[in-house]
């Protein structure tokens, strides 16, 4: 189905910008959280080894990379 607006238009431009800087400030906020979050948990259980810090933060790196390659796919 084609689209409205040309492919090079100013609006389609915009469009692009504004979702993929969203993109990137969710990935941002996703994988602070679930860091921060590690960090907790192993304060909190007293751990020496940051066990859930390394597993949350790489789980969510992990995380975001498929979210963004699912976006980034969807759009080719």
């Amino acid at each position: 189905m084609a689209s409205d607006q040309p492919q090079n238009s100013p609006k389609k431009r915009l469009d692009n910008y504004i979702r993929y800087s969203s993109m990137g400030l969710q990935m941002g906020a996703t994988i602070f959280l679930m860091t921060w979050a590690g960090v907790k948990l192993d304060e909190y259980l007293q751990l020496k080894f940051p066990a859930f810090t390394l597993f949350l933060a790489l789980f969510s790196v992990a995380g975001v990379m498929y979210y963004f390659i699912k976006q980034i796919s969807k759009k080719m």
